[in-house]
């Protein structure tokens, strides 16, 4: 099966970032700073993360990362189950 990869751009530091996955996924491994390999079933994702330009909106500044997605197995219902809690803990408020 091949690799499925993806980018996104996400607004946090690489501090939150590691946050989140550690209480998405206690057992991830961090591999390098921004770097984690999750497990989840038989899903595994390698993510790669690199801070970006800070985004400024009237005086609001807004650290950025680009996260680099490489589900290395698993099948599409596995991916979106890593994915899917995953992204439920790096979800932010809103009105």
């Amino acid at each position: 099966m091949p690799a499925v990869e993806f980018e996104r751009d996400v607004s946090a530091t690489l501090e939150e970032l590691a946050a989140w996955i550690g209480k998405a996924y206690p057992e991830a491994e961090r591999l390098d700073t921004g770097h984690f390999r999750i497990e989840d079933g038989i899903a595994v994702l390698e993510l790669v993360a690199t801070p970006g330009p800070v985004r400024q909106i009237a005086l609001l500044r807004l650290p950025t990362l680009k996260l680099h997605y490489r589900f290395a197995n698993g099948d599409s219902k596995a991916r979106s189950a890593l994915l899917g809690r995953l992204d439920l803990y790096m979800h932010r408020g809103g009105g």
